[in-house]
């Protein structure tokens, strides 16, 4: 009895660290995507080169995310006239029924797109969120975060790529 538990625990243990993908990394190419908005409005990714962008991956469940989303409206506001774009993939299920309450609760005014599968695939997302990607003004991913980040951190990297010509 005792070997079956130690094999159905490691078995579990393997099962979930296969099941963790991560997401692409410094130094590919954003991938190109067109999501829409809250308005239907078509967002695409190229439609941003020539500008730092700030990718947040994101959800309405989502605590850490919930912290994180304010300090990117505030870059947002800070940064805009130095060529950074901040843009929000929002991954939750329940569309904008769902979205919409929390953006104007979290007064987030930088665009936000309902994800797809697509997006979630290209980018390489599993279920950990958040995740931001820093991409360049060539639309090379620079920077990736998993999880909660520091303010301090992505503020210094975003200055950085400012910087950059």
């Amino acid at each position: 009895m005792r070997f079956r538990a130690v094999v159905i625990l490691c078995f579990g243990i393997l099962s979930f660290s296969t099941a963790h993908s991560a997401p692409l990394a410094a130094g590919h190419a954003a991938p190109p995507f067109v999501l829409k908005d809250a308005g239907e409005k078509p967002i695409s990714m190229t439609a941003y080169r020539g500008k730092v962008v700030l990718l947040n991956f994101w959800a309405t469940w989502c605590a850490p995310c919930r912290i994180e989303m304010p300090w990117f409206e505030e870059f947002s506001k800070k940064y805009q006239v130095r060529g950074l774009a901040v843009l929000g993939v929002s991954l939750d299920d329940g569309g904008w029924k769902q979205i919409q309450p929390a953006l104007a609760k979290l007064k987030v005014t930088y665009p936000i797109v309902l994800g797809d599968s697509n997006i979630s695939k290209s980018y390489g997302m599993g279920d950990l969120l958040p995740v931001t990607f820093l991409i360049d003004r060539t639309g090379k991913i620079r920077a990736v975060k998993e999880g909660f980040g520091k303010k301090e951190e992505f503020e210094s990297s975003v200055e950085k790529l400012l910087q950059e010509k």
